[in-house]
């Protein structure tokens, strides 16, 4: 039964150790993975960014541009949970990549990822610029 239990000891230390790092980090492990083609956290306009309570808000932002900027698209803060992520980086940051330009008319972003809103984005660019050409006549 010593044994057992030295066993035990040894594998819940190896584990607790080999994720005690603490530093904050885009969480890839929801991306989906294929054989053609691995998809980086972003792909589908949201990542994640599990952090600690030390973690400067600064590090996470900087993480977050850093897998937004693969894209082209700029990190905003959506959301943060407490308790969400990893044992020694408990804390999660849920963050959207956005092209700033690509606004609806009442101001809110669009996902560049989903077709759907993009459409409507352009339909409305399509009606300010024809709004503004009868306001010129």
């Amino acid at each position: 039964m010593g044994l057992l239990r030295m066993t035990v000891l040894v594998l819940v230390a190896a584990a607790v150790t080999g994720c005690a790092s603490g530093e904050a980090f885009v969480d890839r492990s929801y991306t989906v993975r294929s054989v053609k083609k691995q998809k980086l956290p972003g792909y589908n306009g949201t990542l994640t960014v599990c952090y600690d309570g030390d973690a400067p808000t600064e590090k996470r932002d900087h993480l977050a541009s850093e897998a937004c900027e693969v894209y082209g698209l700029q990190a905003i803060l959506i959301q943060e949970y407490k308790w969400q992520c990893r044992l020694t980086v408990p804390h999660l940051a849920v963050y959207s990549c956005v092209d700033p330009n690509m606004r609806l008319a009442n101001g809110s972003y669009i996902n560049p990822f989903m077709p759907g809103q993009v459409d409507r984005w352009v339909r409305g660019q399509k009606t300010e610029k024809a709004d503004d050409g009868d306001q010129d006549q």
